[in-house]
């Protein structure tokens, strides 16, 4: 295969990277999130531990800060924290992917790293993509730097399927490779498909391991990882299903099930449920560490909410990863513990100055933060309590609803999310606060809440309205910033 066009292709948004990335305003940049140099990203691609060192690649428009026809961005990292922005990996290049080298995922094999991504084509007029042809593509790279494509390896079966995209590949412990993406069939619902190789050229389809729940009529981005305990969990997006309550209020929603894998068929022990209840949390990757853990992270912005910062010449970012076990039936989602190394000081806050009665109560302005607090809600007496920042978010404690709260206020992103919470049990809290972004841990990772904002204001308060709260235990450090002049 002529890799002559890809090369060009790749140098060419290469130099214009290069060329233009001082143009970038970092009035709401991220200091300690993976965001592009100049340009668009959105879904996390290739996350893995490869050839010594993390490899986290992503969906990419590297000539304007919107979506346009994808790329693959690439970063390097030894500790999941600090990041090396690497050379393009990929660029729409070929027939089969001339419209956008989509999503997809990448694996070690015989000291290489392999890229299986999903190659679209537009099938009617520039700028619609509603008919599509997709098909599932294979990269190679002997430096894990620099790639050559090797051309298509999985093709629908009919022409009437448009949605077929998103591999997430994995080796069992025979040396089996497995592979699974979406689809949509030509009943309109959607589906995950399992398919092995054991060459990761040559692929049979095995299995479908999910079907159509909840009028999913497609499954973007799913990931299939086993956890502790030997319990499968199948991580996926689902388009078109309908919110419920609290639940599911973001025009994608991303959701996970746990359950058993035997090699072919998937027993769920539960439905598909929401994993991360903020604004901005989409299309979640896994990979494996060297010591055993299973690491996720996430697109931290959603399709058709806003994107305030198009003017800046960046727009996305990814979340921090966050560590994957299973306890007492439950997915829990944690900070990594390389997190910690972000943070340069460390301040308690007495407890005489963290309770508070109608009142509140600044604790820094400093736009890289981590919080840490417990409160118990039968214990206060506050109609609301939480922390604001600056004149874009509110987290607060809701006596009327009870619920955690979210509240955006920014001018044309305003709404909340909320998340029913137990009144009568402590509540803890580990909170991210990064330029334009939050992201909060509850009860060690039980629940999760990730936004982006898009005030300049970033003063963190306490508050308390109509009554007292107790902050216990309150903790304020100071972070890192090293992404914030690359």
């Amino acid at each position: 295969m002529d890799q002559t066009h890809h090369q060009e292709l790749v140098a060419k948004a290469n130099q214009f990277i290069e060329a233009h990335h001082n143009e970038v305003n970092k009035q709401s940049y991220p200091h300690y999130h993976l965001a592009p140099r100049y340009g668009w990203i959105n879904d996390p691609n290739g996350f893995c531990y490869a050839l010594g060192k993390y490899h986290i690649f992503y969906q990419f428009y590297p000539y304007d800060a919107k979506w346009g026809p994808m790329h693959w961005g690439h970063a390097t990292s030894t500790d999941l924290i600090h990041w090396q922005h690497e050379l393009v990996a990929l660029a729409p290049s070929e027939d089969y992917d001339r419209d956008g080298c989509f999503s997809g995922s990448a694996i070690e094999h015989d000291g290489k790293l392999y890229l299986i991504y999903t190659g679209h084509k537009v099938l009617v007029e520039a700028g619609d993509d509603s008919i599509a042809r997709e098909v599932q593509a294979l990269a190679v790279s002997t430096d894990g730097i620099h790639f050559e494509k090797l051309g298509v390896v999985i093709e629908p079966e009919d022409e009437g399927i448009h949605n077929f995209r998103d591999p997430k590949v994995w080796k069992d412990e025979t040396g089996l490779f497995h592979v699974v993406f979406g689809a949509t069939n030509l009943k309109h619902e959607g589906e995950i498909r399992q398919y092995t190789s054991h060459d990761l050229m040559h692929w049979e389809l095995v299995s479908v391991i999910k079907e159509m729940e909840d009028n999913a009529f497609m499954y973007e981005c799913p990931d299939f990882f086993e956890v502790n305990d030997h319990k499968w969990v199948l991580a996926t997006s689902p388009m078109g299903q309908a919110p419920v309550g609290y639940n599911r209020q973001n025009p994608s929603v991303n959701s996970w099930q746990s359950g058993s894998f035997d090699g072919k068929t998937f027993t769920p022990d539960t439905k598909l449920y929401e994993v991360d209840h903020g604004h901005d949390f989409y299309a979640t990757q896994s990979t494996s560490t060297p010591d055993g853990r299973r690491i996720v992270l996430a697109w931290m912005n959603m399709w058709k909410l806003p994107f305030l910062n198009y003017s800046h010449h960046w727009c996305g970012a990814l979340t921090l990863p966050r560590e994957i076990t299973y306890k007492n039936g439950h997915l829990y989602q944690a900070p990594v513990k390389e997190a910690q190394s972000l943070r340069l000081s460390e301040h308690h806050v007495a407890a005489a100055d963290s309770t508070l009665k109608s009142t509140f109560k600044t604790l820094t302005s400093n736009a890289a933060t981590e919080l840490q607090f417990s409160f118990k809600p039968d214990e206060n007496s506050a109609e609301q309590y939480g922390i604001a920042i600056g004149n874009s978010i509110r987290l607060f404690v809701d006596r009327q609803t009870k619920t955690l709260t979210l509240f955006r206020l920014d001018l044309n992103a305003t709404s909340y999310r909320a998340l029913p919470i137990a009144w009568d049990q402590e509540h803890k809290l580990q909170i991210f606060i990064d330029n334009s972004s939050i992201e909060v841990f509850i009860d060690d990772g039980h629940d999760t809440m990730t936004s982006n904002f898009f005030g300049t204001d970033h003063t963190v308060s306490l508050y308390a309205t109509n009554g007292q709260a107790e902050f216990k235990g309150l903790t304020v450090y100071d972070l890192e910033r090293p992404l914030f002049g690359a």
